[in-house]
């Protein structure tokens, strides 16, 4: 058998090229194991991932369902799409939080309640509260829908070029009343789109 001899700082350290061999080939095999488990650890997340945005739009197409009566059936596929796109598991942030039922359940009853005929665009927030937004040239409606019937409103609208900025929170039944003042008709009517269209 072999050795092989490395010399450092006058100390002569005799090293066997077999044991040398053993030990390449154990820190060769680790890197490999090491990568294996990497990968399953990332294809376990993604799956899991993957499952919890199932559950979630599982639970809110669900509850559209007991008010699909009172819901235009395209309104509803875009709905669905838009749900669908926002929970993407492509493009899913991990420190994000699907869509709460109990928002989703508050914004059920906010546009069963206002009659919206032209569709918002929607978002998320990072908490899982949903967030619509109507736009009609410069004017601007955001609603985010928080549990327990409540929303978070913000608008912005231009009386000659002039911008009048209101927020305010409140429950869904009080929601029409504090927007009447603004005329949200410009935001929820096929006019208010046909004025959007044109600019």
């Amino acid at each position: 058998m072999s050795d092989l001899i490395i010399n450092t700082r006058n100390t002569e350290t005799v090293l066997s090229t077999s044991v040398l061999g053993v030990e390449i080939a154990h820190k060769i095999g680790q890197l490999g194991n090491t990568s294996s488990t990497s990968e399953a650890t990332t294809i376990k997340r993604d799956d899991a991932i993957e499952e919890r945005l199932f559950d979630a739009l599982a639970v809110v197409k669900r509850l559209t369902a007991t008010v699909a009566m009172h819901l235009d059936t395209e309104w509803r596929r875009t709905l669905f799409r838009q749900l669908d796109s926002l929970h993407d598991p492509e493009e899913w942030e991990l420190d994000n939080e699907p869509v709460k039922q109990s928002s989703f359940a508050t914004f059920l009853k906010a546009i069963l309640r206002m009659r919206p005929e032209r569709r918002p665009g929607l978002g998320l927030s990072q908490a899982g509260h949903l967030i619509a937004a109507w736009t009609t040239g410069r004017d601007r409606l955001t609603i985010e829908f928080l549990p327990n019937d409540r929303v978070r409103w913000v608008l912005s609208r231009y009386y000659d070029d002039e911008p009048v900025r209101i927020a305010g929170q409140m429950t869904v039944s009080r929601l029409a009343e504090q927007l009447a003042p603004y005329e949200p008709s410009r935001w929820f009517s096929r006019e208010g789109e046909s004025n959007q269209s044109r600019r």
